[in-house]
């Protein structure tokens, strides 16, 4: 009976713990950036308490001026822009990429000099022809007398 009380204590114990555990990753992981947002807001608001919009606007009123000369530059300098004529590109820009643009190659003997890219035509003719020489050869394929032959050889003519 002491053991059965005992082992439903630690039970207890165990689920209390859990509970305990869930509850604490709540606050840490919902609460605690809900209230440090709260005080962020308050910090601002309180902030921003003595400020009105009429400074907000004044404040605006005395940039406006300064976006309005920085709009008046573009434009002008845009007007400049459309009423000079282009100036003429050369009739053949050739551009070469400079020798150092390209990487250096792990293994060139790889490079293949005589590549030549196939027509999906080619490319099927070929297939069928790989598959025809395919098929001849499997048709002459004897699969009991070459599972004979390789017992033979691996037996080295012994008998069984």
């Amino acid at each position: 009976m002491n053991n059965v009380r005992n082992v439903l204590l630690v039970i207890g114990a165990i689920l209390v713990i859990i509970l305990g555990m869930n509850i604490l990753s709540t606050i840490i992981g919902a609460v605690i950036p809900i209230v440090i947002t709260a005080l962020a807001a308050f910090a601002l608001g309180r902030y921003t308490a003595n400020r009105s919009l009429s400074s907000l606007a004044s404040s605006a009123r005395v940039a406006a001026p300064m976006i309005e000369k920085a709009a008046q530059t573009v434009i002008a300098v845009g007007t400049k822009a459309v009423a000079s004529p282009p100036a003429e590109a050369p009739k053949t820009v050739r551009v070469e990429p400079p020798a150092a643009a390209q990487p250096p190659l792990k293994n060139p003997e790889l490079l293949d000099p005589d590549f030549e890219v196939k027509t999906p035509e080619e490319i099927e003719a070929e297939a069928k022809r790989l598959e025809q020489e395919v098929s001849q050869r499997a048709t002459g394929y004897d699969a009991k007398a070459a599972i004979e032959e390789r017992k033979r050889r691996l037996l080295s003519g012994k008998s069984e």
